[in-house]
């Protein structure tokens, strides 16, 4: 499993967890990982990519740091649901 298509995951298991929506889109996924991977290796850098609590919980811990385009990703996710 590539380390993109973990951090995929990552960012779908953090958004869902973050509000109750929808299943994600491909296209969804796309846009989150674009926008907010940059912000997975800086918050959580010291954690695999790959859909665990510990990693769950970073990124939920980090929401209010994340760059604005990750923040506006997710909150666009959210308002879909």
């Amino acid at each position: 499993m590539s380390v993109r298509f973990r951090l995929g995951l990552v960012l779908a298991a953090a958004v869902a967890s973050a509000a109750v929506a929808a299943p994600m889109t491909d296209e969804e996924k796309d846009v989150l990982q674009q926008q907010c991977a940059g912000d997975f290796t800086s918050f959580c850098a010291g954690l695999p990519p790959e859909d665990g609590p510990e990693t769950q919980a970073c990124f939920q811990k980090n929401m209010s740091k994340l760059s604005p385009g990750c923040q506006n990703a997710i909150q666009a996710y959210k308002k879909k649901g």
